[in-house]
């Protein structure tokens, strides 16, 4: 017997009036488990998108220190000052390892709630 067919014919049992509130309650926290599924389902997915974009963000910081840093050799062997722009590389790979510390946060925090 299915669960509606149930619910049907013990609000029937009810005194008049009330067993389509006891329907309207069934409904509703159907709906309720319903949404709290998508919301939890929702939040794991955002988590792995979370953790993907901070991958790349990290390697396109990598992939910039390095071409930051070809640009200041090219500028040096051509006889310029790059002394003052030496600390760009350095940033963009502290930034890219705050990004690759963010991924091992969401991975630990996943792997202890499993």
């Amino acid at each position: 017997m299915s669960a509606v067919a149930t619910t049907a014919r013990v609000a029937a049992q009810w005194p008049e009036g009330t067993g389509w509130w006891l329907m309207a309650l069934a409904a509703a926290l159907f709906a309720l488990a319903a949404v709290a599924g998508w919301l939890w389902g929702a939040r794991c997915a955002s988590r792995a998108h979370l953790a993907a974009r901070a991958d790349r963000n990290g390697r396109a910081l990598l992939e910039l220190a390095d071409e930051i840093e070809q640009h200041l050799w090219q500028q040096r062997a051509g006889g310029a000052a790059v002394w003052v722009q030496a600390h760009w590389p350095r940033l963009c790979r502290r930034a890219a390892l705050d990004h690759l510390e963010c991924i091992n946060r969401l991975m630990i925090e996943d792997s202890m709630r499993r």
